[in-house]
């Protein structure tokens, strides 16, 4: 791993993605999001944002990097600028919680590992 992987780019963070599949790393399904918010404490790990290379977020969950697709990266990483770099991963749904959220609902992002092939996009 270099140091340029770990570092945020935002050149595609002004693209607006259009996709409406609710697949691992795309749009977040609302009924994904109340599942997260009534499911049990233990599936929840606190992360730090580290940056994105192209659509592959790198967090750190403790001393592990771990890394996620999501087309949205460029998006995450301009809200990441305003709200800092921590937030919550429910590990069960794969959804990333910015501290944001609940008041902007925009603040949550659907994760896909990205040792994965990605899902198409809709």
């Amino acid at each position: 791993m270099t140091d340029r992987e770990l570092e945020p780019t935002a050149a595609s963070s002004s693209r607006t993605v259009s996709c409406t599949s609710h697949a691992a790393g795309h749009a977040v399904h609302p009924t994904r999001v109340l599942l997260c918010d009534n499911g049990p404490d233990d599936v929840w790990a606190p992360v730090v944002v580290m940056g994105a290379v192209g659509n592959v977020l790198t967090v750190a969950c403790g001393a592990e990097l771990r890394r996620y697709r999501n087309h949205g990266a460029g998006r995450l990483l301009d809200l990441v600028v305003t709200t800092g770099p921590d937030a919550l991963l429910n590990e069960q749904y794969g959804l990333l919680f910015l501290r944001t959220w609940p008041q902007d609902a925009a603040a949550v992002f659907s994760l896909q590992p990205a040792d994965q092939p990605p899902h198409p996009c809709r």
